[in-house]
């Protein structure tokens, strides 16, 4: 009967936070009516990149709201969860550590299908991990559904051209991960050494050895689940032109609106925001903040903890497995996923205040390096902060980012932004 109470409990806090994220999560246009779609994000940025000052007046009621939902969400929590959370964060952690292991061991001798339980093991030690990978995957699973829409647009299109087209074939092999992870070594490495504020030895091998095991065993999944997969470059090629231009172009967030979908940035903060709750946090996103302070291999595809990937696992193999010989490929491959894990580690880097700006720090401000270090602040992405400084979840400091400085003036129910060029402006993805 105990038993049978605690998992209640747990299912019960799950259900509070779906319902405060699918309540709050579809209303960010009470704040501003272009705001969801990405178009008040797009004409910021087309703003300050001609180096003009900005200026929005946003309605301020919807923030006081969602910031007082979640303040009495946090009691709620604990409330439900009062004595029911029966392990600490290092024992969730070790124990976290050896499903990974054990499911990678699993796959190598009974396969991804055979093994996909052991994984599910994760939620039996982190029981609140499940509603996070359910966030995590609704932050960006169109992105993915959208790759392998175009990864099999692209194949019909090959195959009905009437001229044979080179395929330059790939195996995902032993020596193909190898080379993947070597790379990424050297990419972190490079990002650190250029880029960084010195950390000291020791605290930074620490950032290395747990970066590694934290963002790198995704990867050790997939590729053991995937071994033997034959990719073609030409097909993986064309579809990352495609994606890119999918997104760069505006089709993307267009389709997002017709949807009635919500932006990136409104989706990851509100994932971000709820991923901090206490009670919540020990069994996933902690993962991520273990060490105080983030460098270049803390960075993941989006910034995550193991904890949070499980659904984004399935969606990187099931459909490559289930789709013929050379077809499909997974989704972090892609050319934007590239892009975007590669800025992700500058992204992660702690810029040296003294040093010369090396073009690879995709936040030299520390506006995420500081969400690692003061934990309840800074949920937004650098690119567009607005929505911390909307609900006074900026960090304690400046208020300049990327190279921006936010003004904000309340008036009764409507709060004025207003941002001010205060130096060079940066090349940051828009949605």
């Amino acid at each position: 009967m105990e038993y049978l109470n605690i998992w209640s409990s747990y299912i019960s806090a799950s259900a509070l936070i779906l319902k405060f994220y699918a309540n709050h999560v579809v209303r960010f246009n009470e704040i501003h009516p272009d705001l969801p779609s990405g178009v008040l994000q797009n004409n910021l940025r087309a703003s300050i990149t001609k180096k003009s000052n900005a200026k929005v007046t946003l309605n301020a009621e919807f923030g006081d709201e969602f910031n007082a939902s979640y303040k009495a969400l946090v009691p709620a929590l604990r409330k439900e969860l009062k004595g029911k959370l029966k392990w600490n964060f290092t024992t969730i952690l070790v124990w976290s550590f050896i499903v990974r292991f054990a499911w990678f061991a699993a796959i190598t001798k009974y396969g991804f299908f055979g093994s996909i339980g052991t994984g599910m093991w994760q939620f039996v030690f982190a029981p609140l991990s499940f509603v996070v990978c359910v966030l995590r995957f609704c932050t960006n699973g169109m992105d993915c559904i959208f790759h392998y829409l175009i990864n099999v647009l692209v194949c019909v299109l090959l195959n009905a051209v009437p001229f044979e087209v080179p395929t330059f074939i790939f195996t995902i092999d032993a020596n193909f991960a190898v080379g993947f992870f070597a790379v990424d070594f050297v990419l972190n490495c490079l990002v650190y050494f250029s880029s960084s504020e010195p950390f000291g030895f020791k605290r930074f091998l620490k950032h290395v050895l747990y970066g590694t095991l934290n963002t790198k065993t995704y990867f050790l999944i997939i590729f053991s689940s995937l071994s033997g997969l034959k990719i073609s470059f030409t097909t993986a090629f064309l579809t990352g032109l495609l994606n890119l231009h999918f997104a760069s172009s505006g089709s993307r967030s267009y389709l997002l609106r017709l949807m009635g979908l919500p932006s990136f940035p409104i989706l990851f903060y509100c994932e971000h925001r709820l991923g901090h709750c206490p009670g919540v946090y020990p069994h996933a996103h902690k993962q991520h903040h273990y060490l105080h302070d983030t460098t270049s291999f803390d960075a993941h595809i989006y910034g995550s903890g193991m904890n949070e990937e499980y659904f984004w696992v399935l969606a990187e193999i099931v459909p490559c497995l289930l789709s013929p010989e050379v077809t499909l490929f997974p989704y972090f491959l892609n050319l934007e996923t590239l892009k975007n894990s590669w800025t992700n580690k500058g992204g992660h880097t702690r810029s040296d205040p003294v040093g010369v700006v090396s073009g690879l720090d995709y936040d030299q401000d520390n506006f995420h390096a500081d969400h690692h270090t003061q934990h309840n602040s800074n949920f937004g992405s650098a690119d567009f902060p607005l929505l911390d400084f909307y609900f006074g979840t900026k960090a304690k400091g400046g208020q300049v980012v990327d190279d921006v400085e936010y003004r904000m003036e309340r008036r009764g129910g409507n709060v004025d932004v207003t941002m001010n060029i205060i130096g060079g402006v940066s090349d940051v993805k828009t949605e």
